[in-house]
């Protein structure tokens, strides 16, 4: 039998939220990969001898192909924050790539998204909003805002992974004509999990920072306009 990639969602921050099938995958491989502050959440790692492998940004063109490398003799699990398919299509991208260019398998497997948190907080179904990432590289095109919002839904924005990533998103409402009352969540279902009810216009004014874990709730400020 050929070994595997795992591509593992490890939940959204709390390490009781690792479903069943993970944590069992997470036991049963020897060799973990991921970043260091979603390894790091589970202690039993170090002390079951997992061999593990910190992935960092300014590496990681080098590091994956040295990952997927390893998977031709032994099964290695790379971890995901939440879940793979949600706001890290970049990433996992580049891992299914290497897999195709090095004929391995790779299994996905699902986790809980804090998305999912964010949704419980706000009160709405994920059927009702948009959901736009900015947590990714390149070219970034804010005008997404106002197209998703002349849909008539509310919007659950990722900002980019910088303190003034909450402050770049309420500039373009403010342009488009919109100040709504914001919920930012941030550190969804960490201990530290904050949840603020701010203006976008006091989020520019007061200059405002915030962690690189933020899920921003936009209402439809474009309803009545």
């Amino acid at each position: 039998m050929s070994n595997l990639i795992y591509v593992v969602g490890v939940g959204s921050g709390d390490p009781e939220l690792i479903t069943i099938k993970a944590f069992n995958v997470l036991k049963r491989v020897d060799i973990i990969a991921g970043w260091r502050n979603v390894v790091d959440r589970f202690d039993f790692l170090k002390m079951d001898g997992k061999q593990l492998i910190y992935l960092n940004y300014k590496e990681q063109e080098i590091q994956i192909p040295e990952i997927v490398s390893i998977a031709r003799d032994r099964d290695v699990a790379v971890l995901f924050h939440g879940d793979p398919m949600v706001s890290d299509y970049q990433f996992l991208n580049r891992i299914k790539r290497e897999c195709n260019r090095q004929g391995i398998q790779y299994v996905i497997i699902s986790g809980i998204s804090s998305v999912l948190r964010a949704l419980a907080i706000v009160g709405k179904d994920l059927s009702q909003i948009v959901f736009i990432t900015f947590h990714v590289r390149g070219e970034l095109n804010y005008d997404e805002i106002k197209k998703a919002l002349e849909i008539g839904r509310d919007l659950l924005i990722v900002p980019e992974p910088y303190p003034d990533g909450v402050r770049k998103v309420s500039e373009k409402l403010l342009q488009i004509g919109c100040n709504p009352v914001l919920t930012v969540m941030e550190r969804l279902s960490f201990p530290d999990e904050k949840v603020y009810k701010i203006t976008a216009e006091d989020v520019v004014k007061g200059d405002l920072k915030f962690s690189d874990l933020v899920i921003v709730h936009v209402p439809n400020c474009l309803r009545n306009s």
